[in-house]
């Protein structure tokens, strides 16, 4: 009897043992895939952030030198600008492609003759390679043949040097990343309104609210969640941008839209100061962490709440 018994435990577990050893011969792919483009980066970047180097004779040398990297990040006032042009530069970004993803995503969920065109239309910009991105917006910038200046002109008025000012600048390339990534804005809205009971909407205009008191009242609190995450994700995009601002101005004039992965990207590989940027970059890496786990935590302590 007992025998019998045990072979049966035997026959019940071998199949879960089965794909339990699947799952993980399909995991080690993706996991040595980590390791090697992601774990083994981290640890090397925490071991330079505490290391002097320099390179001598062709040969790379590096010391311990504890916190002295972290130390000179407040002694340098580029970084100390750069830090503040990607806070003002996040903070405008994000604002604005939500502001603009929200409200296309609203309209277009609205119309019903031209819904499938417009929906085309503020997609297209997000599969658009940053290159490509970059060097329209070059042309469309152009002090002699750019789109801009030509309406201006059209309009009476003086044609502007657009990336040869600070101001003008720093606005074209808030203008540029908001222009690029407020389709992604959208395309997560617009899922959510796809997903929100339209019955609810229809009683509501039964009992007379207006468009105005829908969308406050009942659309927005119910995308709240999904905004939430949308916010995250853009910060953490325009902490990290990059491609465009390099392409379109290279951090200038005069430090005005140099973002600290410019800032980053000059130590690293015009100064070659590794353990300098290694900090840097550490500090960034830890920031963005810090944001996501924040985020984590508040949505996890409103859930138990509900």
């Amino acid at each position: 009897m007992k025998t019998t018994e045990l072979q049966s435990r035997r026959k019940l577990s071998t199949p879960f043992t089965g794909r339990r050893a699947n799952a993980v011969f399909a995991l080690l792919p993706f996991v040595a895939f980590l390791a090697v483009f992601a774990v083994y980066p981290l640890y090397e970047m925490f071991r330079l952030s505490f290391m002097r180097t320099e390179v001598f004779d062709g040969e790379f040398l590096s010391e311990f030198n504890g916190l002295d990297n972290f130390r000179k990040i407040q002694e340098d006032p580029l970084a100390i600008n750069a830090i503040k042009v990607t806070l003002l530069f996040s903070v405008l970004c994000v604002i604005f492609t939500l502001i603009l993803g929200i409200a296309g995503a609203i309209m277009v969920q609205s119309s019903k003759i031209f819904k499938n065109w417009a929906r085309n239309i503020f997609v297209w910009p997000a599969v658009v390679a940053p290159v490509v991105v970059s060097v329209m917006w070059l042309l469309i910038l152009d002090p002699t043949v750019g789109l801009v200046n030509k309406i201006l002109q059209s309009l009476g008025a003086q044609p502007q040097i657009w990336l040869d000012s600070k101001t003008g600048a720093f606005i074209s390339v808030v203008v540029v990343d908001v222009w690029h990534w407020t389709p992604v804005v959208f395309l997560f809205i617009y899922a959510g309104l796809n997903g929100i009971n339209q019955e609810i909407i229809e009683a509501s205009r039964v009992d007379g609210a207006t468009e105005g008191q829908i969308v406050r009242r009942i659309i927005l609190p119910i995308l709240l969640p999904t905004i939430a995450v949308i916010a995250l994700l853009r910060t953490i995009m325009s902490i990290k941008a990059f491609d465009e601002m390099y392409l379109l101005t290279k951090g200038g004039p005069d430090g005005a839209t140099t973002l600290i992965s410019l800032h980053i990207r000059k130590i690293f590989v015009e100064v070659l100061d590794f353990g300098y940027a290694s900090a840097l970059s550490l500090c960034i890496v830890a920031a963005l962490a810090l944001i996501v786990a924040t985020s984590y935590f508040v949505r996890k302590k409103k859930r138990a709440q509900i």
